[in-house]
């Protein structure tokens, strides 16, 4: 049933907290800031704001990389640009290399089944090709999609156009990711099904239709070989 899977990056395959984490602290060193729990998460909830205004089409992606750190630097009343510190979290977070436990056996164990994997991801394109190196996830996907260079985000139909036009499946593709408003409402935006890797077990809110939930990426096994 499926030829190809479109895998998300960011809490889907990679760990964007650990990374995230992992980056900031490395930020907040240069500007001098108490790496506490409060300041990380005071980022983090900037963060995600900034993200989900950009899956709205509020913001641009260049917009997004400096705005986030405006209102952190407001937040904590920091006198640097915060140009400065956007560009030193690009350069940290390319070069973090936190996956999840189960993402690498799943990336080798569908590699050998034949299946076609796509990576499919808004993340910004230097810091999402720099983690597939360091990683060493690069190998396993025969296509990648990344907003930021095709010109268009999740959950926009157009982005996922443009995926299959360059994964080219030859039957309906299983997108699978961890995202309701990005990944599962793009799937069904574009008619796909959509699989939710519920790491966290959350509970759907947003009412959006899911064809498959999961909390593991090793749940996702037994749906793909139930079908293949």
């Amino acid at each position: 049933m499926y030829d190809n899977l479109f895998f998300d990056a960011d809490g889907t395959l990679f760990d964007f907290m650990s990374g995230e984490r992992w980056a900031l602290k490395r930020v907040f060193s240069h500007l001098n800031i108490g790496v506490t729990e409060k300041a990380l998460e005071c980022y983090s909830q900037i963060n995600n704001a900034v993200w989900l205004n950009f899956e709205q089409g509020l913001i641009t992606i260049e917009d997004l990389k400096v705005e986030r750190f405006r209102r952190f630097h407001q937040k904590y009343a920091i006198d640097s640009p915060p140009e400065e510190s956007a560009k030193a979290y690009e350069e940290e977070l390319s070069r973090s290399f936190h996956l999840y436990a189960d993402a690498l056996p799943i990336l080798e164990h569908l590699s050998k089944s034949g299946i076609a994997l796509t990576l499919i991801t808004n993340g910004i394109s230097a810091v999402q090709r720099g983690r597939l190196v360091a990683t060493k996830t690069l190998h396993y996907f025969s296509a990648i999609v990344i907003s930021e260079e095709i010109g268009v985000q999740k959950p926009n139909r157009a982005f996922f156009d443009k995926a299959l036009e360059m994964a080219s499946p030859t039957k309906k593709p299983l997108v699978i990711g961890d995202s309701l408003t990005s990944d599962i409402a793009g799937a069904n935006n574009a008619g796909l099904d959509s699989c939710w890797v519920n790491r966290y077990k959350m509970v759907n809110t947003e009412g959006i239709k899911t064809t498959y939930e999961i909390t593991s990426l090793e749940e996702l096994l037994p749906l793909i070989e139930n079908f293949n």
